[in-house]
């Protein structure tokens, strides 16, 4: 979730395939500049109030439009009023100035940078105005900044949108992996985003979800070439798997209506949400949402609850509908982006739904093969709402349990092991979500434990399981303990920095808390009085569920 300040949809390029683009047209006024900076910063500390650990940033069109006095006080406000961290802003970096550099470090502010690579792989990032040799000094300006910002010490990182211009083929992904890998070994990471495919773009931009799928896997194996190199989606798809925090807005419930992930301040002081909804849900004009509409963010499942019910490719003896039922990567997933829906409309799971399942079964496959013990979210029923008790960071699987020392029987990531009670599948869950757990969902975990012969549920929900747990049993007969119960599943977090103890954690990504606490230690040392405001509060025995 996040809070962004667009004091303007105007921007001083015309990417061909923007989201946003449809907006700048109907208001005739591209390179738009008129904003209130009154009214944004009251609804900033409006929104301190409500949302008092979402910390803001700035986003467009263009961020860099807004006046340098206003992006400062901005800024210091942000800095003062969160713990010395100053936000971020997402820019494509050709207005890039000396004097935004110093702000950016003076305030502890992180850079996006918006670039599709070196030369003609930018081809689609055109200037506004000019022709193909300004469009070419744009694109050389965002490189050079790039490095600028990197060379200055300014926590930079960049989204590149993936299309026919550079990834259309194997050739093209090549010069892309190239750059990338000068990107990643200066400490520059990314993640990707595919055109999204709206009117025309579909067919002659946008990538389809088969070509997208053979990217992501040219890509994943220049990851795994070198200890430096890292994307995303791939960091976002492994914490997933493993039960983490759902990494990205595009992985989680969004009401395309009031789409809570990017709640946006206009410049007017007036609310609305994520950009790619406007055309998805509306015109293409950033219609109002959430309290600028009388309504809540994410208030409308209506969606979700479509998907999760409506046959699609892997729902079993129905036809293919654009839905999810059935599919195993639902919780780490949810049909993504409304904005990318098939067909054009945000109803149906998202176009690119091949790459995406398709993605976290490579990964899936490969994390099992080096922990075969390993438990991943798709151990259990697919329809478990786990991905909502992930998406609040309050879901811990222990998918290292089997391999964790501390457990009083046999412990191994490829051999026999035996878990302890609180770590089997049915107790690392949260007590509400295992209290509601109906019949069969409940006797599908309990089998993946206990021996089925042995297992007694009750109709109130209560069970036991006499004698023996199923892998002593079946280690008692002299066959493998770890014999899959079933054979359309494969067999199934370690604490520490990926077990959930309250805070962010990551399988993949660094948790600096050192590097975190000097920039805010620098930022002290600023004078960040004005517009300050408060921050607020804000085994053998019997085993049984009794």
């Amino acid at each position: 979730m996040a809070i962004h300040v667009s004091a303007t949809t105007g921007c001083n390029l015309g990417c061909t395939y923007c989201y946003e683009n449809p907006s700048r047209e109907m208001q005739e006024n591209w390179v738009e500049r008129e904003y209130d900076i009154e009214a944004i910063m009251d609804k900033l500390k409006d929104w301190k109030v409500e949302y008092p650990h979402i910390q803001p940033g700035m986003h467009g069109g263009e961020p860099l439009l807004v006046r340098d006095e206003d992006l400062e006080r901005i800024f210091r406000w942000i800095c003062k009023n969160y713990n010395g961290n100053g936000g971020h802003i997402q820019t494509n970096a050709t207005m890039l100035t000396e004097q935004h550099i110093k702000m950016f470090k003076r305030y502890n502010v992180s850079v996006g940078v918006s670039c599709d690579g070196p030369g003609e792989l930018n081809k689609h990032r055109v200037a506004h105005s000019g022709d193909s040799d300004v469009t070419e000094l744009m694109s050389e300006r965002t490189l050079d900044n790039i490095e600028r910002l990197v060379e200055s010490d300014v926590s930079v990182g960049v989204i590149t949108v993936l299309h026919e211009g550079n990834a259309g083929t194997d050739e093209k992904v090549e010069r892309l992996l190239n750059w990338m890998d000068f990107l990643t070994e200066n400490g520059v990471g990314g993640h990707f985003n595919p055109a999204l495919p709206y009117e025309d773009v579909q067919t002659d931009i946008s990538l389809s979800g088969d070509r997208l799928f053979e990217v992501y896997k040219q890509v994943w194996e220049w990851i795994k070439e070198e200890d430096y190199r890292s994307w995303n989606p791939f960091a976002d798809y492994v914490d997933n798997l493993l039960g983490n925090q759902l990494g990205n807005c595009v992985n989680n419930k969004c009401d395309p209506f009031n789409a809570g992930s990017a709640k946006i301040i206009k410049g007017n002081g007036e609310t609305t949400a994520c950009g790619k909804t406007w055309a998805a849900a509306g015109d293409g004009g950033p219609f109002l949402q959430g309290p600028s509409s009388d309504n809540e963010y994410n208030s409308d499942e209506e969606r979700y609850d479509a998907l999760k019910n409506t046959p699609g490719p892997y729902t079993e003896d129905a036809p293919d509908m654009g839905g999810c039922k059935g599919c195993k990567y639902w919780n780490v997933c949810r049909g993504g982006c409304p904005g990318g829906g098939q067909r054009d409309d945000y109803r149906n799971r998202v176009e690119w739904c091949p790459a995406i399942y398709g993605t976290y079964e490579m990964l899936e496959e490969e994390i099992r093969n080096v922990f075969p013990n390993i438990r991943l979210i798709t151990d259990y029923p697919w329809n478990l709402p786990l991905g909502d008790i992930a998406m609040q960071g309050q879901l811990d699987i222990k998918p290292f349990a089997a391999m964790r020392p501390a457990g009083t029987g046999d412990r191994s990531a490829w051999d026999k092991y035996e878990l302890d009670d609180d770590e089997k599948l049915v107790n690392v869950l949260p007590d509400g979500l295992r209290n509601e757990l109906e019949g069969e969902e409940l006797r599908f975990l309990l089998e993946e434990e206990y021996d089925p012969d042995l297992l007694t549920i009750e109709d109130d929900g209560g069970w036991h399981a006499d004698n023996a747990t199923r892998r002593s049993r079946l280690k008692a007969r002299g066959e493998d303990p770890n014999k899959p119960q079933r054979t359309s599943r494969d067999t199934t977090k370690q604490q520490g920095s990926m077990g959930y103890d309250g805070d962010s954690h990551s399988s993949w990504h660094k948790i600096d808390e050192k590097f975190r606490e000097e920039k805010a230690s620098d930022a002290d040392e600023v004078n960040l009085d004005d517009d300050f405001v408060t921050d607020v509060d804000d085994g053998t025995e019997e085993a049984t569920s009794d």
